[in-house]
C-alpha cells in the first residue's frame, strides 16, 4: 500500500469522526426541556428544566424566551418558572445557551393551556326537594362525564374530535376509550369507605394538544333521614331526629332513604319497629316509608321508632336510623 493512499486513508478517517463529532454537537437532543406539569391549567405555575449531555450546564448562559420575549437570562440558569395564561392561550418558550467553549444551542416548546371539567352522576335515590348530589355509595353505579377545554389556533376543539384515555387506579380503562367516548361508567364494588382514582387524558389525533387530569371519587353510607308530612300543607324539607304532638293529634311521619342505589332500593326491605318491637303491619301500605301516627288522648306518651332498609343482596345497601316521639296535654 503506497504511503499516499495509507494518508488518504488515515484523512477520510480523521475527516468523518471530525464531522460525526460536529453532527453530535448540532444535534437538537443536544440541549431538551422538560415541562412540568406538561398539561397546565390556567393560572398554574409551570416549571422548565434544561438538559443537556453535550456541555457544563453550570458554566454555560441561558436565556430565556416566553412568546418571543425575554424572561431571564445568567450563567447556569438552567430551570425557570412561568404562570400559565388563560385557557386556550398558547406558551412558546425558548432557550438559547451558550457554552463555556462558545458553541450554541437552542431548544423550544409550546405548551397550550387546556383543562377537563368531570361531571360525576351517581345513580342513587335523593328525594326530589334536595338539592343536594346524589352522592356513590358501594355497589352502586357511577357516570363521569368529561367536558374537555381543548383549543388549537384559539378556536375550542370539539370534543368528538378528540381521543379520550381512560383508567381506573391507574389500570388503563380500553373499553370504554377511544374518540369520542367521554363518558366513563362504573359499577362500584360492594366494599365500605372504598375510593377510585379516575384519570383520564385528552389527545388530538395528531397528539400536538393534550391534557390530563384526575378526580377521586369516594364512597359514602346510605341513609334515613325524617320529615313530618301533611296531607293538605306537604312535607317539611327540615329533617328532624325528634317530633312533638299533642295527645290525641293525629300526624305522618316520611322517612327519606338518601344515597341508596336505585335498583338495591326497589328490592329492600323496609322494617318499623316501636320499642323495640318489630311493628306487624296488617296489610301492604302503599308507602311503607310513611308513618301515620294518632298519640293516645288524654294523657302524655313516648315513643322510640327505629326503622331498617336493607338490600340483603347487598351488604352495604343499607341502613338504620332513628326518631323520638312525644306527646303531651
Amino acid at each position: 500500500m503506497s504511503k499516499l493512499y495509507k494518508n488518504l486513508i488515515i484523512f477520510t478517517a480523521l475527516f468523518l469522526a471530525l464531522n460525526a463529532s460536529a453532527l453530535i454537537l448540532t444535534s437538537p437532543n443536544d440541549l431538551v426541556l422538560s415541562v412540568s406539569p406538561a398539561s397546565p391549567r390556567a393560572g398554574q405555575v409551570v416549571t422548565v428544566t434544561a438538559k443537556s449531555f453535550a456541555f457544563d450546564a453550570p458554566r454555560t448562559n441561558f436565556r430565556w424566551t416566553l412568546n418571543g420575549k425575554e424572561i431571564a437570562s445568567g450563567v447556569g440558569l438552567v430551570e425557570q418558572t412561568f404562570t400559565a395564561g388563560a385557557l386556550g392561550s398558547v406558551m412558546n418558550i425558548t432557550v438559547r445557551a451558550v457554552s463555556a467553549d462558545g458553541l450554541p444551542y437552542e431548544a423550544g416548546v409550546s405548551v397550550s393551556i387546556a383543562d377537563i371539567d368531570f361531571v360525576v352522576h351517581s345513580a342513587t335515590y335523593v328525594p326530589q326537594f334536595y338539592r343536594g348530589a346524589a352522592l356513590p355509595t358501594p355497589g352502586s353505579v357511577v357516570e363521569v362525564i368529561a367536558v374537555p377545554h381543548l383549543f388549537r389556533g384559539g378556536s375550542r376543539i370539539s370534543q368528538q374530535n378528540l381521543i379520550y384515555e381512560w383508567s381506573l387506579d391507574g389500570k388503563p380503562v380500553l373499553s370504554q376509550s377511544g374518540g369520542g367516548r367521554n363518558k366513563l361508567a362504573l359499577k362500584l364494588a360492594d366494599v365500605g369507605g372504598s375510593s377510585y382514582l379516575v384519570t383520564l387524558k385528552i389527545n388530538t389525533l395528531d397528539g400536538v394538544v393534550f391534557t390530563q387530569k384526575s378526580a377521586r371519587i369516594k364512597t359514602y353510607e346510605p341513609e334515613i333521614l325524617f320529615y313530618e308530612t301533611n296531607a293538605l300543607t306537604g312535607l317539611k324539607p327540615q329533617a328532624i331526629l325528634s317530633f312533638f304532638g299533642l295527645a290525641g293529634s293525629s300526624f305522618s311521619i316520611l322517612a327519606e332513604p338518601f344515597f341508596f342505589d336505585l335498583n338495591s332500593l326497589k328490592r329492600s326491605e323496609v322494617r318499623w319497629s316501636a320499642n323495640g318491637e318489630k311493628i306487624a303491619l296488617t296489610a301492604e301500605p302503599k308507602n311503607p316509608r310513611l308513618l301515620e301516627l294518632t298519640a293516645p288522648s288524654g294523657a302524655e306518651s313516648q315513643t322510640n321508632f327505629s326503622l331498617k332498609i336493607e338490600d340483603k343482596e347487598h351488604i352495604f345497601q343499607s341502613a338504620e336510623a332513628g326518631l323520638m316521639v312525644k306527646a303531651s296535654q
